[in-house]
C-alpha cells in the first residue's frame, strides 16, 4: 500500500483527526460487494472466493507450534521462550518469525495454484498494546509491525488480483474461553468483561478500515473470528452490539468494503442475530469434520434465504484430502466461497509442509520436564531454524492436496502424479491423483468424528500424501523413494497412468515385507485382470522386504491404467516394475481369474490372451454355486475386450455364495494355442452385501445415508444410532427377502415428541414405492428407547428398502423385519370378493347370503389401527375410501362363524 505506518500515537489525537477525515470515495459498487444472496465484483460478475487462512504467522497456536501440552497459546509459547533465551533475542526470533513465515513468493504460490484470497488471521498485539501496556490507561496507542505486515501482504494481493480478507482472529483480551484459537489470557479481562478492550477493538478495525479504504483488492473485515462465550443474555446481544459498533466505526472512513459477521460457539450460532444492520455485509460459518451432505449446510442457507444476505465458509480445513474434496464441491454448488485452514504447519494435511526441527523438539520437551534445559545459544538457533523452516522454499509442496481442493472438486479423472516409465520402479506411493474411488480405494477416507463419535485417522502413517492410502517412511536397501504403503486392507486399491512402450510379456517385480504370513494381491490394466492372484509370504518383519517375481505378464502398448488391487491384506508395498519384455506367443495360453457378472447370472472368466475361437462349448466349463452345479447354458467372449469368456449360468449367484469354475476342453483358442485346463479356481463375488429379510437390521449398516448422523447409542447393546432426523433425509439398505408375504416391522426408536413420521419404501431400479408410514410416538427422550411396529407386504427377492423421513426428528437404533403371523389368516377366503384392488376411490366388497348374516366390516392400517368400519346391508356394498393415504391397509370381515382378512393397496 506504500502507506508508512505511525508510532504509537495516541487514540484522542486520531479520534480528533478522524473529524478532520475527508474521503472522496468510489461506490462499493466498484469493490467486492454484496448484492442480494450474493457477493460480485465491480463488472457485476459474481465471485465465488476460494481462499485459505495464514495461520500461524501473526497469531500462534500450540498446535501449530508442536506445543499444545505445554504452551497452547501465543502469550504462553513467549513466556517460556523468554524464561530461557531473554526478551531480547525473543524479540529477534519473532522478527524473523513474522518476516519469513509469509512472503510475496507464498502469495504469488498461491494465485499460480488456483487461490482468489487469502484470509491473513490478525492478532492486534502487532498493531496495538494490551490494555494493561498502554502508557496513559484509556488511551490507546499503535505498533508500527502489524500495519507494516498488513501493507506488504496488501500489495503482494493486488498484484496478484487476489482478495484480502481480514480476519480478527485475536481480539484485545481474547474472544473467547478457548484459549489458543485467540491468545485469551484467563488472568486478565477477556474481549467480553472490559469495556477498554472492546473500544481498543473498535478503535483498530476503524484505523485498518481507514488505510484500506480506496484498496480495491481489500475484500472484508472478518470482525471477530469464532467468538466463543457464555453471555448472560441468551440473544448474545452483547456480541451483535459489539459488531454495530464496529461496523459504525468502519462506516466512518470506508463505505466501500464488505463487513463480516460470524455467530457465536465459534462462528456458527446465529441465535438472536438482530435485523441486519449493514447494506454490505456478510455471514460467515465456520465447518470442521461433519459429514458433508446438503443438511450439514442447510441450515446456513435458509438463513441466507430469510435475511438475503450472501453467507461464506470463513474456515475449514484440518482433515483429509476426501473430505477437502467433498466440502468445496458442496459448497461451491450451492454459491458458497470458503477460505481454508492454514497456509503452512507441520503435518500433511495442508498445502505446505514446515519441517520441525529435531533441537526444537528438543527444547519443547525441556519445557515438558523431560531434559535439560539447553543453553541460550541452542535454544535461540532451535527457535531461529523453525522460524526458517517455514519459508516456502524450506516447505513441502502438498500438489496433492491442492489437487483435491483446486481441481478435484469438478472432475472425476486422475492425473498421473509422476511420469512412470517400464523398466523402472513403481513406486506403490506414487499412484495417481485424484479422488477416493477414482485414483485409489481406501476404507478410512476422512474425520468425520463430529457427526459419527468417533476420530479416524485417515493415513495411519501420516506421511507423504493427505489421502485415506495408508504411507509411512521406507528405507528399502535395493530402491525407495522413502515411503512405502502399509496397513492395507481387502478391496483397496491404487491407480497409476503408466506408459507401455510396446505390447509384449513382461516380466513383474513386487517388493513387499510382512510382519505376518503375507497377502494377496493382482495387478489390472484397465480394469482387467493381466497378473491373476500374486500370493506374497511373510518375510520376518513388515520393514523386511523381499521380492515376488511372475514371468510373461502380457501388457498392451500405449498409456494406460494400471491398478495394483489387494485380494487380501498382509503385505506391505514399495514397489512393483514391469520389465525384459518378450515375445507374446512364448506365454501360455491360461486362466487368470473370474468374478460374478450381470448381477448374478453370468461368470466373466478373465485370460491372459484374446480369444480367437468363434464356437465355444458351454458343456466344457463347470461352475459350482455353493453345494450345487449350475448349467453353463451359454459361453462367448466379451465383444468389447475378447480376454474374457462370459458363461452364462441357468440359476442366480447371491451375494452369500461362495463359487468356483473349472475347464476342461479344447474349444477355447487363441490363434493356435489351446486354454489351459484350470480347476475349482475360485469366482470372486463382486455382489453387494445384502442384509437377510427376515432377519435384524443395525441402523448404521446401512447402503446409503442422506443426511443422518451417527451417535453413540445406550440403549441395551450399545453401538450406534441415528439421530438429526430431518424432513427428506433417508436410509438405503440393500436387502434379500426369503419369501414373499407379510412381514413385521419392529423400530427401535428414541424421539421427545409425538407424531414423528417414517415412510419405508422400495427405490428399485430407479422407481420409488411406498410401502407404509408409521407414526412414532414420544419416548421420553433421545436415548429412551421404545420398539414400535407396523406391518408391509414383501416380495421376495433383492431389494433396496429405503427408510424415508417424512417428519423428523427421531433417533433409529436398530429395525427388524418377521414373519406376520399376528392376525391369524384364515385358510380360505371362498365367499368373499374385494376389488377393485388396487384402488383408489370406490371399494366393492361382495359375500355371500350366509356370511352376510350379521357381518361387520373393519379396514386397518398396516399398524393394525383401525381407520373405517360398518356393518353389511346387502350382499355387495361400496365403500368410498378415497379419503385413506397410499398404502397397504387389510379388510377384515367377522360374523359370529368365521373371520376373514384381505389385504387391499389404497393407491
Amino acid at each position: 500500500m506504500n502507506k508508512k505506518p505511525l508510532h504509537f500515537t495516541s487514540y484522542k489525537i486520531w479520534a480528533s483527526l478522524g473529524l478532520l477525515f475527508v474521503l472522496f470515495q468510489a461506490s462499493a459498487q466498484d469493490f467486492l460487494h454484496t448484492e442480494g444472496k450474493y457477493i460480485y465484483d465491480k463488472n457485476g460478475n459474481e465471485v465465488i472466493l476460494r481462499g485459505i487462512g495464514t495461520g500461524n504467522w501473526m497469531i500462534q497456536e500450540g498446535y501449530m507450534m508442536q506445543t499444545s501440552s505445554v504452551a497452547g497459546t501465543q502469550h504462553e509459547f513467549r513466556n517460556k521462550l523468554e524464561a530461557v533465551i531473554g526478551e531480547t533475542l525473543a524479540d529477534s526470533f519473532y522478527t524473523v518469525w513474522l518476516d519469513n513465515h509469509l512472503r510475496k513468493v507464498d502469495i504469488d504460490s498461491m494465485k499460480a495454484w488456483g487461490f482468489n484470497s487469502i484470509r491473513p488471521a490478525l492478532h492486534y498485539y502487532w498493531f496495538t498494546p494490551p490494555i494493561e501496556d498502554e502508557p496513559v490507561a484509556g488511551e490507546i496507542t499503535w505498533r508500527n509491525k502489524g500495519f507494516e505486515l498488513l501493507d506488504s501482504l496488501i500489495n503482494w494481493c493486488t498484484a496478484n488480483e487476489m482478495y484480502v480478507i481480514l480476519d480478527m482472529h485475536g481480539a484485545p483480551g481474547g474472544q473467547g474461553k478457548d484459549a489458543n484459537i485467540s491468545d485469551y489470557d484467563p488472568a486478565k479481562p477477556s474481549l467480553w468483561e472490559s469495556d477498554l478492550n472492546k473500544a481498543k477493538l473498535v478503535a483498530l478495525w476503524k484505523k485498518i478500515a481507514e488505510r484500506c479504504a480506496d484498496e480495491p483488492y481489500v475484500g472484508g473485515y472478518d470482525l471477530i473470528n469464532e467468538p466463543n462465550w457464555t453471555f448472560s443474555e441468551s440473544n448474545y446481544a452483547p456480541l451483535w452490539n459489539l459488531y454495530k459498533d464496529i461496523t459504525t466505526a468502519i462506516r466512518e472512513v470506508d463505505s466501500n468494503h464488505m463487513v463480516i459477521v460470524e455467530g457465536n460457539w465459534f462462528a456458527n450460532d446465529f441465535n438472536g442475530l438482530p435485523a441486519i444492520w449493514d447494506d454490505n455485509l456478510v455471514l460467515s460459518f465456520h465447518k470442521y469434520w461433519t459429514y458433508n451432505t446438503q443438511g450439514s449446510i442447510d441450515w446456513m442457507i435458509q438463513l441466507r434465504n430469510s435475511r438475503n444476505v450472501p453467507i461464506w465458509l470463513g474456515e475449514s480445513g484440518e482433515n483429509s484430502n476426501t473430505w477437502f474434496t467433498e466440502l468445496i464441491a458442496l459448497v461451491e454448488k450451492n454459491h458458497i466461497g470458503w477460505s481454508w485452514w492454514p497456509i503452512k504447519k507441520p503435518g500433511i494435511n495442508n498445502i505446505l509442509q514446515s519441517e520441525a526441527n529435531t533441537d526444537y523438539l528438543q527444547l519443547i520437551e525441556y519445557w515438558k520436564g523431560n531434559t535439560t534445559k539447553p543453553t541460550v545459544e541452542a535454544a535461540f538457533q532451535a527457535v531461529l531454524t523453525f522460524a526458517l523452516n517455514h519459508k516456502l522454499e524450506n516447505c513441502t509442496i502438498h500438489r496433492d492436496v491442492i489437487d483435491a481442493m483446486m481441481r478435484q472438486p469438478g472432475s472425476m479423472e486422475t492425473l498421473p502424479y509422476k511420469t512412470h516409465l517400464l523398466g523402472e520402479p513403481i513406486f506403490a506411493a506414487e499412484y495417481d491423483l485424484g479422488r477416493n474411488n477414482v485414483a485409489y480405494f481406501d476404507t478410512d477416507t476422512a474425520n468425520y468424528n463430529l457427526s459419527t463419535g468417533t476420530y479416524v485417522n485417515w493415513n495411519q502413517g501420516w506421511s507423504y500424501r493427505n489421502d485415506g492410502v495408508d504411507i509411512e517412511k521406507c528405507t528399502d536397501a535395493l530402491a525407495n523413494n522413502g515411503y512405502s504403503v502399509g496397513w492395507t486392507a481387502a478391496g483397496e486399491w491404487l491407480m497409476y497412468t503408466v506408459q507401455v512402450p510396446a505390447q509384449a510379456a513382461y516380466t513383474f517385480d513386487l517388493r513387499h515385507a510382512s510382519g505376518s504370513s503375507g497377502g494377496t494381491i493382482h495387478m489390472e490394466v484397465d480394469g482387467v485382470d493381466v497378473t491373476g492372484p500374486v500370493k506374497t509370504s511373510g518375510t520376518g518383519g513388515w520393514a523386511v522386504w523381499q521380492t515376488k517375481t511372475l514371468e510373461n505378464i502380457i501388457l498392451p502398448e500405449g498409456e494406460h491404467k494400471i491398478k495394483l488391487a489387494i485380494d487380501k491384506a498382509g503385505c506391505n508395498l514399495n514397489y512393483f516394475k514391469f520389465y525384459n519384455p518378450t515375445e507374446i506367443a512364448n506365454a501360455d495360453f491360461i486362466y487368470l481369474s473370474s468374478q460374478t457378472y450381470n448381477n448374478g447370472w453370468q461368470v466373466a472368466l478373465t485370460l491372459n490372451k484374446e480369444i480367437t475361437s468363434d464356437n465355444i462349448s458351454a458343456s466344457e466349463f463347470i461352475v459350482k454355486v455353493g453345494s450345487e452345479i449350475a448349467g453353463v447354458t451359454e459361453a462367448a467372449a466379451l465383444s468389447t475386450d475378447k480376454r474374457i469368456l462370459l458363461l452364462t449360468l441357468d440359476k442366480k449367484i447371491y451375494f452369500n455364495k461362495t463359487s468356483y469354475a473349472s475347464y476342461a476342453g479344447t474349444s477355447v483358442m487363441s490363434g493356435s494355442q489351446q486354454l489351459a485346463a484350470f480347476t475349482s479356481q475360485l469366482v470372486t463375488n463382486t455382489l453387494p452385501k445384502r442384509q437377510l429379510i427376515p432377519g435384524k437390521i443395525q441402523a448404521e449398516n446401512f447402503y446409503y445415508n442422506n443426511g443422518l448422523v451417527l451417535e453413540d447409542c445406550t440403549d441395551t447393546g450399545g453401538g450406534q444410532n441415528t439421530g438429526y432426523a430431518a424432513n427428506g433425509d433417508y436410509l438405503d439398505y440393500l436387502v434379500l427377502v426369503n419369501a414373499s408375504g407379510d412381514y413385521k416391522f419392529n423400530f427401535r426408536v428414541a424421539c421427545t415428541t409425538t407424531n414423528r413420521k417414517l415412510t419405508v419404501q422400495l427405490a428399485d431400479s430407479n422407481q420409488v414405492t411406498d410401502l407404509g408410514t408409521i407414526t412414532f410416538t414420544n419416548t421420553g427422550g433421545w436415548q429412551t428407547w421404545n420398539t414400535q411396529s407396523m406391518v408391509l407386504p414383501l416380495t421376495n427377492g433383492e431389494h433396496r428398502l429405503r427408510l424415508y423421513i417424512t417428519m423428523g426428528e427421531f433417533n433409529l437404533n436398530w429395525f427388524e423385519a418377521t414373519v406376520y403371523t399376528d392376525i391369524e389368516q384364515p385358510e380360505s377366503n371362498t365367499g368373499l370378493n374385494i376389488f377393485p384392488n388396487p384402488v383408489k376411490n370406490d371399494l366393492q366388497i361382495q359375500l355371500n347370503e350366509n356370511i352376510r348374516t350379521d357381518a361387520h366390516i373393519s379396514i386397518m392400517n398396516v399398524m393394525g389401527q383401525m381407520v373405517m368400519t360398518s356393518g353389511m346391508e346387502n350382499t355387495s356394498q361400496t365403500f368410498k375410501v378415497g379419503f385413506l393415504a397410499p398404502g397397504v391397509y387389510f379388510v377384515e370381515v367377522v360374523n359370529s362363524q368365521q373371520r376373514m382378512i384381505q389385504r387391499i393397496i389404497k393407491e
